[in-house]
């Protein structure tokens, strides 16, 4: 038995991409999702797979026969929809090409953690609209452009915290900065401006 028939699931292949995809599993469903749309941008500059994922003559049969395979979804990412459909992205690329975009992944998980451990820090709940801008920013501008949101943020709830005007409200649960598992929800609540903003609960 050779060493690649060892590995249960496919992308164990890629020890990178195994690692990416075990620090996605963990996180709450919205925040995988985020990550998903946003790897599924990536993977589209730079590599067209969505023309490649319709073309089964370049990719080869056994890919071909595992994209058939996931349209049973019994799969643990299958059950989100973005998810299921981000990781066949990443099953027709080149294993160079999967290294790569696990680089991609592993350093947007590791600026939402960023995120959620300011949170922490702060004892401000953490947004989905937070950990999406976390994402697009990287996407669309790169590593430094997040650090500059993220070091924004965290002179904005040091403000807050030293005003002696506004209080800090309590999170609705403790934010854990090293990737939590377990469920979340989303709840909708008013600002002090009577607009609604969606928090994460995880």
């Amino acid at each position: 038995m050779s060493h690649e028939q060892t590995f249960k699931r496919w992308y164990d292949r890629q020890p990178k991409l195994s690692q990416a995809f075990k620090l996605i599993i963990l996180l709450p469903d919205e925040v995988r999702s985020i990550i998903s749309e946003s790897l599924m941008l990536i993977a589209n500059r730079e590599f067209e797979s969505q023309e490649q994922e319709r073309s089964f003559r370049t990719i080869g049969g056994e890919k071909v026969m595992g994209l058939h395979k996931s349209k049973n979804k019994r799969r643990e990412y299958d059950q989100n929809e973005l998810l299921h459909k981000a990781m066949n992205y990443l099953y027709v690329l080149s294993d160079d090409n999967q290294d790569f975009m696990a680089d991609h992944v592993l350093k947007m998980v590791a600026f939402i953690q960023k995120y959620f451990a300011t949170c922490r820090e702060f004892k401000s709940e953490p947004t989905l609209e937070d950990v999406a801008t976390v994402t697009n920013t990287y996407v669309e501008k790169g590593s430094a452009e997040v650090n500059r949101f993220l070091n924004k943020l965290r002179e904005e709830f040091y403000l807050k915290l030293a005003s002696p005007d506004k209080g800090v409200k309590k999170p609705v649960v403790d934010i854990l900065a090293d990737l939590p598992a377990g469920s979340s929800n989303t709840t909708t609540q008013e600002d002090g401006k009577g607009m609604k903003v969606k928090k994460l609960e995880i």
